[in-house]
């Protein structure tokens, strides 16, 4: 068994046959472990062969070094549970997701150090980020495609290219978490926005690189491809329009994009 990415023929390669995945989102953290097996049957029974879901670390591990993978926090039984439905799974473990989740995902606790320097080599970051990976990142290795589960790929961070700390040591320590843990064979992505300044700071030598948009499409793919000349183009967010946030004057009104949601 295999999953990979082949650039020259601008296609992603399963059990070495050329595949292509239709996905949904599904946030296991916001939805009861009761409705699980409902709601993956009715994502396959739309049409899906795959889905992709975040990994709140602060869900899991909200105080420091306490952690819960237990009832509505059981990861390895929702995969399982796609597994058994038939559905691939996109994971998206972070340690930053965003996600309109609270601090992304990442823990309060973390603030306790009032100089923290989140997403960042911050050495106080990076402890915490080590230690949680150790945690989480051995559970996810039984479930890799290449190991007979059904995670054919997985997200480092999230839209780190719109982050001021631009950090890319930050990201080549990710990565050599990630790989030493789920092996260099896993297909691991980024994802940013699409806009070459994002793309500058989110895309890593070594990390397949992906975008989100929402409706306006036009000059999408060249700046991908721009930044990245091999990649495939394809987009791991779609979104479904604008919303506004509005910030304090004098600063002007920030247009944000909500990701497409499928009531639960």
């Amino acid at each position: 068994r295999s999953f990979s990415v082949d650039y020259e023929k601008d296609c992603f390669l399963k059990d070495g046959k050329p595949f292509q995945y239709v996905s949904g989102s599904i946030h296991y953290s916001r939805v009861p472990r009761f409705y699980w097996q409902d709601r993956l049957k009715k994502m396959y029974m739309a049409g899906l062969n795959s889905i992709q879901t975040y990994v709140p670390w602060n869900f899991h591990e909200p105080i420091q070094g306490i952690y819960n993978f237990k009832g509505d926090r059981d990861l390895e039984h929702f995969l399982d549970l796609a597994n058994q439905t038939g559905l691939l799974v996109i994971l998206r473990p972070g340690p930053y997701i965003c996600a309109e989740w609270e601090m992304g995902g990442l823990p309060s606790w973390l603030l306790q150090k009032p100089d923290i320097v989140l997403r960042s080599t911050d050495p106080d970051y990076l402890q915490a980020v080590d230690s949680w990976l150790n945690v989480l990142l051995p559970k996810i290795r039984k479930w890799l495609y290449n190991n007979g589960g059904n995670v054919i790929s997985v997200q480092v961070e999230n839209e780190y290219g719109s982050y001021f700390a631009c950090d890319y040591n930050y990201l080549r320590h990710l990565k050599v978490m990630f790989q030493y843990f789920l092996g260099e064979s896993t297909v691991l992505f980024t994802t940013d926005g699409n806009t070459d300044w994002e793309m500058t700071c989110g895309t890593l030598q070594g990390l397949y690189a992906t975008i989100d948009f929402g409706t306006a499409l036009p000059g999408v793919a060249e700046v991908l491809r721009s930044r990245v000349p091999k990649a495939l183009g394809h987009p791991l967010a779609v979104t479904t329009g604008p919303y506004r946030v509005g910030l304090p004057s004098p600063l002007p009104v920030a247009p944000k994009a909500t990701r497409m949601a499928a009531p639960t």
